[in-house]
């Protein structure tokens, strides 16, 4: 393979943030062959049918997660340790899709729960964070704290507490809108009282 070709890979690379796609690879002259050669020789991963990974690339399995499921929107306990108001850890990515949506074939070694969410619900407090140069699709911060009230079959009440009061201790909280998002949760009755005696 030519010294262009594998300078050319670079800049593809870099302008996808890390994943390219066969198709990419095809449209700017690398061959089935060429693939085999980068992928034999360490210089490509192949992560599910049609994607490719820079081996030497430096990237989050969040921000493949985001490449990989466009649709997708970072949740509950990843949106969580992103605003870093839970010690929580996740095992799994968080992300959530439209009811009906069926998610992309994803990598084995990629952790992901899908939540498939009310098309209004789903829709609500969608945001877009940066990340490494990858722009992430998350909830924000006062969706975030409702859900942990909404999914009170996967959440611990207490962990649900203890986001709510790490929000409020952060001061410039926006209430208003945090019992907006708890009314279309069906979550006010809930929320509203410890609101209340936290501020």
């Amino acid at each position: 393979m030519t010294h262009d070709k594998k300078v050319l890979l670079g800049k593809l690379l870099k302008a996808e943030y890390g994943i390219v796609k066969t198709e990419t690879l095809n449209k700017n002259g690398f061959s089935s062959r060429d693939i085999k050669w980068l992928i034999d020789g360490g210089r490509l991963e192949r992560i599910k049918q049609g994607y490719y990974i820079g081996k030497n690339q430096d990237i989050s399995d969040i921000e493949v997660a985001a490449n990989l499921i466009p649709m997708g929107v970072l949740c509950l306990f990843s949106a969580m340790e992103f605003y870093e108001l839970a010690m929580v850890n996740p095992s799994e990515i968080c992300i959530a899709l439209p009811r009906g949506t069926t998610c992309p074939i994803l990598p084995s070694t990629l952790f992901v729960k899908i939540y498939h969410m009310t098309e209004s619900h789903f829709k609500a407090g969608i945001t877009e964070m940066e990340v490494n140069g990858t722009m992430i699709r998350i909830y924000d911060i006062e969706k975030t704290v409702c859900d942990g009230f909404k999914y009170d079959s996967e959440i611990e009440k207490g962990i649900a507490l203890e986001v709510l009061k790490n929000y409020i201790a952060r001061g410039n909280c926006n209430i208003q809108k945090l019992l907006k998002y708890a009314e279309l949760l069906g979550k006010k009755k809930i929320i509203y009282p410890y609101v209340e005696a936290l501020i």
